[in-house]
């Protein structure tokens, strides 16, 4: 508990809890971190995650698979990058693969028409080096990167 702040008791922990998620989705670590910011006691944490599981409030691997999916549908991000978010949410490994493994195996079909949006026909090396950085980050494999800006380099050239 952080200090000055007010201890919660079980119910109004489980209350707390009950509110975060009519709003959104959380992962179990999330939802733990949040309460103990706002004042939950550790022992009562864990009676509380198990109730929210029993009910199916919470469920990572449920949580991991639409969120990388949103990830990759919205954010337009590479599967790198979503392991590195679901990570961050604490969603363990095994969540995070499987979630991984449900979701379109070829970047290249997304990445494609991205670059070649970013570049927008400048294929001067600086111009390539930072679209290449940018999608790096986002989660992109260098090669697949690589790849989609030879294709698009060889059809400006026909």
């Amino acid at each position: 508990m952080i200090k000055g702040k007010k201890e919660l008791t079980f119910q109004q922990a489980k209350d707390k809890a009950l509110r975060l998620l009519e709003f959104r989705a959380h992962s179990e670590k999330e939802l733990r971190d949040k309460l103990l910011r706002a004042g939950a006691k550790e022992e009562d944490l864990t009676e509380i995650t198990d109730f929210l599981k029993r009910y199916s409030f919470i469920n990572d691997a449920d949580y991991a698979e639409r969120l990388a999916r949103d990830l990759k549908k919205l954010k337009k991000y590479g599967k790198r990058r979503i392991r590195r978010e679901l990570s961050a949410k604490g969603i363990a490994d095994e969540c995070a693969q499987a979630a991984l493994d449900g979701l379109v195996d070829d970047e290249t079909d997304v990445l494609l028409p991205l670059i070649e949006k970013k570049l927008g026909g400048n294929f001067e090396k600086k111009s390539i080096d930072k679209t290449i950085r940018y999608f790096m980050y986002r989660g992109y494999g260098f090669g697949d990167i690589k790849h989609c800006i030879e294709q698009i380099t060889a059809q400006s050239l026909e």
